[in-house]
């Protein structure tokens, strides 16, 4: 009889330790839950929050009247402005720098769907006028301590945009462009890797130019 009342209470012990070790998972498991469901929910919140947030920018750039025309649209209606591009002043030391980037931009803006070009400013709607400032080489990579092996020319360029017929000044911008190119002994071998070096400046420069005043037109 004691034998079987000992294997009784230590069944029932035992019970009781599976019992409270379920509970304590119990407890550990609801919580849990509980937090996960929470993030959930925050998670969702966010992104309600993130979607009004885009929609309100969106409907103020909208009644803003904001055109991303630099990325090639035409502008609203489907006008496009007519634009010259006359020879660019040239105050720097380099000879047929004028034509150079005149052609550069007019060879540039052409492939613009937003923009018509005319070839005298009596035919245009605007006037992109260019002034070169400045062009200065420097050596940037040596052979040796008398010789360079790499050289780089910093142009410097003034642009404005004109409205013809009212001469207002609608935009104007100072640009900076810097190219490297190598250097070779031979005269005729330098100068036309030199050249070629102004003339990636004069076709990057009016690449950038192009951008900014797309967002003005």
């Amino acid at each position: 009889m004691n034998h079987q009342r000992k294997s009784f209470w230590q069944f029932k012990s035992s019970l009781n330790k599976t019992i409270c070790g379920a509970g304590a998972l119990a407890c550990i498991i609801q919580p849990g839950a509980a937090v996960l469901q929470n993030f959930r929910r925050s998670i969702k919140v966010k992104n309600l929050v993130l979607l009004m947030l885009a929609v309100t920018f969106l409907l103020a750039l909208t009644g803003c009247g904001y055109r991303p025309v630099g990325r090639g649209e035409l502008p609203a209606g489907g006008v496009r402005p007519v634009m010259a591009i006359p020879l660019f002043e040239n105050r720097s030391t380099e000879i047929g720098l004028e034509s150079l980037f005149a052609n550069s931009f007019i060879e540039t803006f052409s492939r613009s769907p937003a923009l018509r070009l005319a070839a005298r400013p009596e035919a245009a709607d605007l006037v992109l006028e260019g002034k070169i400032s400045s062009v200065a080489f420097s050596s940037v990579a040596f052979f040796n301590i008398n010789q360079s092996l790499v050289r780089r020319v910093t142009i410097r360029v003034e642009v404005q945009l004109t409205n013809r017929s009212t001469g207002k000044v609608i935009w104007k911008d100072q640009g900076l462009v810097q190219e490297d190119y190598v250097v070779d002994q031979t005269y005729q071998e330098g100068e036309a890797l030199r050249d070629m070096g102004i003339r990636r400046g004069a076709v990057t420069l009016a690449r950038k130019m192009l951008d900014k005043v797309l967002l003005v037109i």
